[in-house]
This record gives C-alpha cells, sequence and structure tokens, in this order.
C-alpha cells in the first residue's frame, strides 16, 4: 500500500470512524487485488467498475452482510472518485442496497431499566448517554464540562457536534441525568476532558460501550436469544419512540444530530425540541415515574391495541345501525376476515372510516 496516496485521501475526512471503515475497505480491497489500490486508477471506468462488482462479490462469498459489503466496497468507489476515477459498475449489483438488520436485539424501556437496576454509576451515566440517541463514536468523545451544569433547572439543551455529517445535536439533560451527574462528576479526573473516561487517560472506545451493554444485559437476566445488543439500538430505540410519540421527523433529526437541510433548520423552534425531549424523556428513562410498573410506550400502545381490536372484532360483527357506513378493509368483513386483521391495522381503518 503506497500510503501517500490513501493518507492524502484520508485527511480530507473528518470523521475518525469513517476512517478507520475506509481503512478496513482498502486493506481487504488489497487483498482481494492483489496489488496496491492505487493500480486502480490506471484503468478505464468502465475497468474499474467491473472491479468493484467483483469486489463486491468476492465480500458476499466470503459472507460478509450487506451492509458491511456496501461499506468496504464504499471505500474503494470514494477513494476512486477522490483521484477523478468515477468506476461504472452495474446497479443492478446492488452495491448500495441498505438491508435492515435482523440481528439486532428489540430491547424495550422495561429490559432497559432492569439494566439500570443493576448498573453501578459509571454503568447508569453510560446508558443515560445511549439513551440521547447518539452515534457510538459521538458518544465516546462527549467531554465533561459540557454536562457540568450545576444547579441549573433542568431539561437543560446541549448541542453536540456530531463527527459523521457535522451536523448538531440539540440535545438536553433530563432531570434523572442532571441527578446522576451531581453524583458522578466528582468522581472524574478533571485534567481527562472526556466524561467517558478509561484507564488509559483517554475515553472508552466503541468496542468497550458495546461490551458494556452485552453486560449489563446479561446482569439483568436479558435473554438475548444470539441477537445483537449494541450501541446502535439506542438510536433507534429513541427515535422509535419519539415518533410514535408523535414527534415530527425533523424534530427527531435534530434531536440525535441526523442531518437536516439548511432551509428546514430555519423553521425549527427550540422550545418545541424542549418540549419534544419531555415527551421521550418521560418514557425512555432509567427508573419509571411513580413507579409505573409498565414504564414502556411501545407496550402501552400494544395492550391498548389488543383491547380495542377485542371489541371493534365484536362490534364490527354487531346489528348496530350505522355500521353500514365504515370503509376501506373493513367493509364487508366477515368474521374470519376480520380476526386475521392486525389489532394495529384495525384501529387504524377503524379511525378513518
Amino acid at each position: 500500500m503506497d500510503m501517500a496516496k490513501v493518507d492524502d485521501w484520508l485527511s480530507g475526512i473528518p470523521g475518525k470512524s469513517t476512517r478507520k471503515s475506509y481503512l478496513s475497505g482498502v486493506r481487504l480491497f488489497e487483498q482481494f487485488y492483489g496489488k496496491p489500490i492505487e493500480k486502480i486508477l490506471d484503468e478505464s471506468e468502465k475497468e474499474a467498475g467491473r472491479t468493484v462488482e467483483k469486489f463486491f462479490v468476492w465480500l458476499k462469498e466470503k459472507k460478509y452482510s450487506q451492509n458491511s459489503a456496501r461499506n468496504l466496497t464504499n471505500a474503494v468507489i470514494q477513494f476512486s472518485k477522490f483521484f477523478d476515477l468515477t468506476p461504472k459498475y452495474r446497479k443492478s449489483i446492488g452495491i448500495y442496497t441498505t438491508v435492515i438488520a435482523t440481528n439486532e436485539y428489540p430491547l424495550n424501556v422495561t429490559e432497559l431499566q432492569s439494566m439500570a437496576s443493576v448498573a453501578d454509576l459509571k454503568e447508569q451515566i453510560i446508558l443515560e448517554v445511549f439513551m440521547l440517541g447518539l452515534r457510538v463514536n459521538d458518544a465516546a468523545q462527549l467531554k465533561w464540562q459540557l454536562f457540568d451544569v450545576g444547579v441549573t433547572k433542568a431539561p437543560i439543551q446541549i448541542d453536540i457536534m456530531t463527527e459523521k455529517e457535522m451536523q448538531p445535536a440539540k440535545s438536553f439533560i433530563s432531570v434523572e441525568f442532571q441527578e446522576l451527574l451531581a453524583k458522578y462528576l466528582p468522581t472524574l479526573k478533571k485534567e481527562n476532558p472526556y466524561l467517558l473516561q478509561s484507564a488509559r487517560k483517554g475515553h472508552l472506545d466503541d468496542e468497550s460501550l458495546n461490551w458494556t451493554l452485552k453486560r449489563l444485559g446479561e446482569r439483568a437476566g436479558i435473554n438475548l436469544r444470539g441477537m445483537k445488543l449494541h450501541w446502535h439500538i439506542g438510536r433507534k430505540m429513541y427515535l422509535k419512540i419519539a415518533s410514535s410519540l408523535g414527534v415530527n421527523e425533523w424534530n427527531c433529526r435534530m434531536l440525535v444530530g441526523k442531518s437536516v437541510s439548511a432551509d428546514i433548520l430555519t423553521y425549527l423552534d427550540g422550545v418545541a425540541l424542549q418540549n419534544d425531549f419531555i415527551k421521550v424523556s418521560n418514557v425512555l428513562r432509567l427508573k419509571p415515574i411513580n413507579g409505573n410498573r409498565i414504564g414502556n410506550v411501545e407496550q402501552t400502545v400494544q395492550l391498548l391495541e389488543k383491547a380495542f381490536g377485542k371489541f371493534l372484532r365484536e362490534f364490527m360483527l354487531s346489528d348496530i345501525p350505522g355500521i353500514q357506513g365504515l370503509n376501506g378493509v373493513l367493509k364487508e368483513k366477515t368474521k374470519k376476515d376480520l380476526a386475521s386483521i392486525p389489532d394495529e391495522e384495525l384501529l387504524k381503518a377503524f379511525l378513518e372510516s
């Protein structure tokens, strides 16, 4: 590998994790290619495209997942484009197809709270950061001074510049988080700038944070059934709960630091963001409010859907006047038909009828 060209390319990429991912792609490509990656620059666009296609197929044959193969192949494509070579590959190959992960554990709030119940103070802080919905690399590099808010009344807004997209996450410190910080911050080494400090004067890395989550899950007695419990689940969890509570897409994106176009940023309201954060933090928290044993909006919604589903099935088969006015999936349904409709779909159709 001629590191001069690779270093030149990587030096303009701001995200540390992105650079690391690209470098892994380059090394694997050179293993496949049998020569330095720079040699692809001697090929025509069509030849380079065929090389990229063959590399992608090679990765799939090596049992890399679709998403991993896409990311690794993308490193070669981006390297080539940086040096003004645009590989012409067939879109039908599916290099940039994204597949929804099926091996991630569907963690819910009740299980998260059980993890918090067996966690020490530092682990509880890690879980609070996990609930902010940040990418793992951004979470690992948080500075403790940002969280040194004293007795300021929560929720307290904090702006976190994300590394991958250089997009600010306009998040907040909840009352619960603030109470834990009051105990945690005095234990930190002040010469170390990081919130999640490691023993080596730096910060916990991605692997350490993922390992902490897995260990807490095991201690809490959660049966992962062979699935992965890792950091990105917190991001998905936050967005799912926010969406179910009616938080609009743009506010969701701003709260976790996903990209938002400049024209939309003009219309985002700080007060609305705070109100939306409060909605989410009232559900996504380490301790249930007032001992609420459900403490889980998804579980609550499922219980309501099940109850209304049972009621609607009986209601739809009754002779009450006015039933004929219902439309959509409910129109002229038999008892067998109604039994096959999921509770969520049945309730939605009824409300829209």
